[in-house]
């Protein structure tokens, strides 16, 4: 801002009026060193949360999710075992990933570890490091528990090798109730951190209203002062004083969209300045704050911090190219009426649990959860742009390895051994140009997504429950994931209104780890659904069922059965009235 070089405001005033400035300064100055000092501590206590206690929870739920492959690769081998015919390589395979995932499970604990102890001596607050040396004991207790859990799990791989299957029960009976103490603690230490992030993040927030009043207190003192000699100084000097006050008042009432104007480089420019750099730092702080309550996604998170100068001036939300997510579980309603309220609660946490995991691990940002359903999407800058589709489809894949973990988990959920409910997913993916970035009022925002595509995912799921499929994608998803996957063609539909029919595709599996007998039907299927279009009902039925020889519970195929009896039936002729 330039200065006029014959303003009064540039000229020394009066020793009294220079000691009155001067001391207006000083004060501002230590409100703004106060303010400074204040966040450089409230930064230090988010600091340590995104250094060590976010760090820390990470480890531990892969400690938590290692384990548990752990145990299902322990009963396969034991399976194996117990077969007549021992396929050694099949054990060898179980044995070899068992003790990577051993290896994983002792480096998350070595780390997590490594972690509290850091955090036990480097906290910014005493009450922290504190806080740190009891996780690190109990992460200490961890550690020992895993250790027997490994020597307990290979004496009895040592015993199913040698035949003794008697006296590997004994021990398999020992094993399961140190791995229920081993999950137990596990999820004891986890609510623990949680209880230990949420008392941070509340004291953080304390810290900072403390900080904003102490700097309303005495931004109002410093304008008391000015009003009392405002009446010393020149007319040029009432104005920018004024000016001063009032914008602290409006800081006081929660104003933080303020600035105030420096219009000479006297002692009244000085205060002025500094003014704005004080409301400058809380305004960040305070957009910083918001940010972290609006937004779940670490990475959404850091992407609109980084971006921030740039979402002041331009549009937040802009059109490009991903790929959207939808499940739903199938028959839910039938499952709910089973269940009290909180079995239900315990069945849908557990289950999108689960279901967020793959997601998450394939680089995709959950967009909602809706009652049982999932609704997720990828795209940059979260993803490599051509790297979306596949990474959907891979999550897609896993949704049922997680569903194998969740049956699993039924007796105890519903706390029945027989009679459970058959618990099955539907996906639907589509990819297409959306609207990606913040949506939402001034005072709640949400990073999601709009588009044809979202619709069109959710159709897709839908439509899975017709054809009998457990994943159908769009074409544009297909071509998109490219030679990477495995998939076949299921029928034409009309995706948005107004649009022609296009083709939709089922996601068999991935391209080198699906099942030749997967395969084999698909080609099958192929030739069966070409001679459906090509209307040669005969040879179109004998290929369906050709199809079902090979796996009977196809349900495109089933489907498509159906539609021909139901053509079958059209084409016979009415029956003679033979009383006429």
């Amino acid at each position: 801002m330039q200065l006029s070089t014959k303003s009064r405001f540039s000229l020394p005033i009066g020793m009294k009026i220079f000691g009155v400035a001067t001391s207006m300064l000083t004060l501002l100055l230590g409100v703004t060193y106060l303010s400074h000092q204040n966040i450089r501590d409230v930064n230090h206590e988010l600091i340590d949360i995104a250094d060590y206690l976010a760090p820390l929870n990470k480890n531990l739920a892969e400690i938590n999710v290692h384990t548990l492959e752990q145990e299902i690769h322990f009963e396969r081998m034991a399976r194996y075992y117990a077969m007549d015919d021992v396929d050694k390589a099949k054990i060898a395979a179980e044995a070899e990933a068992f003790a990577l995932l051993a290896l994983k499970v002792t480096g998350e604990i070595s780390a997590a570890l490594s972690l509290a102890e850091v955090a036990a001596t480097q906290s910014y607050l005493p009450e922290d490091r504190q806080q740190a040396a009891r996780l690190q004991a109990f992460l200490d207790m961890l550690q020992t528990d895993h250790q027997r859990l490994e020597k307990l799990s290979r004496q009895i791989m040592g015993k199913l090798a040698a035949g003794d299957l008697e006296g590997a029960q004994r021990l398999d009976t020992q094993l399961a109730e140190f791995e229920d103490a081993f999950d137990d603690r596990v999820q004891k230490i986890l609510f623990e951190l949680s209880d230990f992030i949420e008392t941070s993040a509340l004291r953080s927030q304390a810290h900072e209203e403390q900080t904003l009043r102490m700097s309303w207190g005495l931004a109002a003192i410093a304008s008391a002062v000015g009003l009392l000699f405002a009446s010393l100084v020149t007319a040029g000097l009432i104005r920018p004083v004024r000016r001063l006050v009032a914008q602290t008042h409006a800081v006081e009432q929660g104003n933080l969209d303020v600035e105030v104007p420096i219009h000479s480089g006297d002692e009244v420019g000085q205060l002025s300045q500094s003014f704005n750099a004080m409301v400058h730092e809380l305004r960040e702080k305070k957009r910083l704050k918001s940010t972290f309550g609006q937004y779940v996604d670490p990475r959404i998170v850091e992407t609109l911090v980084k971006q921030q100068k740039r979402l002041q001036t331009q549009s937040s939300t802009q059109s490009q190219m991903m790929t959207l997510f939808f499940s739903d579980m199938a028959g839910f309603s039938s499952i709910s009426e089973l269940l009290t309220p909180t079995g239900l609660v315990t069945l849908i946490n557990q289950y999108l649990t689960l279901a967020s995991a793959p997601i998450q691990e394939h680089q995709g940002v959950i967009n909602q959860f809706i009652g049982d359903a999932v609704s997720a999407f990828w795209g940059a800058p979260f993803v490599a742009p051509e790297d979306h589709a596949k990474l959907a489809c891979y999550a897609a894949l896993e949704q049922f390895d997680q569903l194998t973990k969740l049956r699993r988990a039924l007796p105890e959920i519903m706390g029945i051994r027989k009679g459970l409910p058959e618990i099955n997913i539907r996906i639907g993916l589509a990819s297409g140009t959306v609207v990606a970035g913040n949506i939402g009022s001034d005072h709640s925002k949400s990073y999601t997504v709009m588009g044809p595509a979202v619709q069109i995912a959710e159709t897709l799921e839908g439509a899975s429950k017709i054809y009998g499929t457990r994943i159908l994608m769009t074409a544009t998803t297909k071509e998109l994931a490219g030679e990477s996957i495995e998939i076949r063609e299921i029928d034409q539909m009309v995706l948005s209104e107004g649009t022609e029919p296009e083709p939709i595709y089922e996601l068999l599996g991935i391209t080198g780890s699906t099942d030749e007998g997967v395969l084999e039907m698909r080609d099958r299927f192929h030739t069966a659904l070409a001679a459906y279009r090509a209307q040669q009902w005969a040879e179109a039925e004998t290929s369906f069922q050709l199809c079902l020889q090979q796996i009977p519970d196809d349900g495109p195929s089933c489907y498509y059965l159906a539609q021909l009896q139901a053509h079958r039936v059209k084409l016979l002729p009415e029956p003679v009235d033979m009383l006429g």
